[in-house]
């Protein structure tokens, strides 16, 4: 992403060069088209470098929560008793951490935002199991590392966690 965001002016650039030039309707429409959709990867960047996300860590763990910080949607915070465990999943060679949940609705509505983010949402849902899911490769470290971390602090401070002044939570 950040790769596209520095090369999006020079594309930007192009595009405009191949519309200018004479050589038929398709090379303008190809022109504009590449215009506008490296203009809005250029935008986007730099949406993402004023707000921070390319230097923001992926996951964030304490004993109280999970935070998950993704470069398109803003940040989430679980409580650890709201996670029923983790999975990998692989899509196009792509390794997925996915968050699976308790309560998948509930979080939805609360993290949503608008409509059209709750059907985001409910496809991320229906693709990976979870609304809540990270590449792997955002995260510096091994696959197996990582969950090894993420089930030793479910372990520790999930919802099958005894606290100590009595039985476990609910």
């Amino acid at each position: 992403m950040l790769i596209t965001f520095l090369a999006a002016p020079a594309m930007v650039a192009a595009s405009i060069y191949v519309a200018s030039i004479p050589m038929g309707i398709m090379a303008k429409v190809t022109g504009y088209v590449g215009a506008a959709f490296f203009g809005l990867c250029f935008i986007i960047g730099l949406r993402n470098v004023l707000r921070g996300a390319f230097r923001r860590e992926a996951l964030v763990l304490t004993p109280a929560s999970l935070t998950i910080n993704t470069p398109l949607h803003d940040s989430y915070t679980l409580q650890w008793s709201d996670i029923n465990g983790f999975e990998r999943v692989d899509i196009a060679r792509e390794h997925m951490l996915v968050i699976n949940l308790y309560d998948v609705q509930r979080f939805i509505e609360q993290n949503s935002g608008t409509a059209f983010g709750r059907k985001l949402m409910k496809a991320d849902t229906a693709c990976v199991g979870s609304p809540c899911s990270i590449a792997l490769n955002n995260i510096d470290t091994g696959d197996d590392d990582i969950e090894s971390v993420l089930n030793q602090y479910m372990t520790k401070y999930g919802r099958m966690a005894a606290p100590k002044d009595g039985p476990a939570q609910d």
